[in-house]
């Protein structure tokens, strides 16, 4: 039985994202759980940011505004209408998905380098007034957030943060495996043959665009209630770079390319915090570099063209052996 590439990369991204927990679950130490629970953060992020770009082919630079979004907006509306944070970080999703449809039907008429440009200028814009509007947001010194969880609170949000993750891989496969997954890819490949066959490519853009700021803005939430604080450095270029870098080490594209750049990124930020930030920061420009050099398809292409030079003898030897006569039947 030939195995299927693709159900092979789904079933590692599961494994690698329940290894996570368990290892959560293993080692119940405050590193380990503050680790785990930071992946789950980036991993919504890179994932997201990877349906969209990867996936439907738009360059955004603006996935962390979004995601600041959601956050300041689940702890303005927790801490001034009293509504409880669970509630509180689904409306802040919500207003980053409605973000992301204003800044999508304005922004997705661009193309190419003039989309992403105009998605970064909105991220600065709006980190820009985050961090003026002091009396609303509290400037640079951010705003505090109240927790969903009481006693065991990093315990409860790996679960939580599983359980997202599930659910967005989950979504993910049923619209990859509809006529949207087909469409998506079809713009990416071909926007104007799209066109020309009847696609309306703007109104898909500006749907997926809307969807992804949606959990961006959900990741963004989950953190603030982490942490208990927000700030506008949340919307920075570095956590943007970091997000890009993810998904591009990991495979830009794949299903599960997220999940390994993820699981690479913040292993290496767990062994080299202790040591200074710069030496995180070099070794993840390092890997950048190389993956950007030689690893064109990032590391599940390697493990994709891996499996391929495995399977290829076994397919020959398939291939090579005589069809069975009808109704023969085979020799004990």
């Amino acid at each position: 039985m030939r195995s299927n590439p693709e159900k092979l990369k789904l079933l590692f991204a599961a494994l690698a994202v329940v290894a996570a927990a368990a290892l959560a679950y293993l080692i119940p130490s405050p590193t380990v759980l503050d680790a785990v629970v930071y992946f789950f953060y980036f991993l919504m992020l890179a994932a997201s940011w990877n349906l969209l770009a990867g996936i439907c082919g738009q360059m955004s630079f603006a996935h962390m505004a979004f995601c600041v979004t959601g956050a300041y907006v689940a702890a303005s509306t927790a801490n001034v209408l009293g509504l409880p944070m669970a509630a509180a970080v689904v409306v802040g999703a919500l207003a980053a998905a409605c973000a992301g449809l204003f800044v999508g039907i304005f922004t997705l008429r661009f193309r190419d380098i003039t989309f992403s440009l105009a998605t970064f200028a909105f991220a600065g814009v709006l980190t820009s007034w985050l961090i003026g509007a002091s009396d609303i947001t509290g400037g640079s010194n951010g705003m505090s957030a109240p927790p969903i969880f009481s006693g065991d609170q990093a315990r409860a949000f790996v679960w939580l943060g599983l359980a997202l993750s599930v659910v967005f891989f989950a979504l993910q496969w049923l619209l990859l495996s509809s006529r949207w997954g087909i469409l998506m890819r079809a713009v990416r490949d071909r926007e104007p043959v799209a066109r020309g066959l009847g696609v309306k490519a703007t109104h898909l853009k500006v749907a997926v665009f809307a969807y992804t700021a949606f959990w961006a803005g959900l990741a963004g939430g989950y953190f603030a209630a982490y942490t208990e604080y927000v700030t506008p450095t949340m919307a920075g270029l570095e956590n943007m770079g970091l997000v890009l870098g993810m998904v591009i080490v990991g495979g830009i594209g794949t299903v599960a390319g997220p999940v390994l750049g993820t699981l690479v990124f913040r292993f290496i930020d767990f062994f080299t915090r202790g040591y200074g930030g710069e030496y995180t920061v070099f070794t993840f420009a390092l890997i950048l570099l190389v993956t950007m050099l030689f690893l064109r398809d990032g590391a599940m292409g390697l493990i994709t063209a891996t499996l391929r030079r495995f399977r290829a003898p076994q397919e020959r030897w398939h291939a090579a052996q005589p069809a069975a006569a009808p109704g023969a039947t085979p020799e004990s």
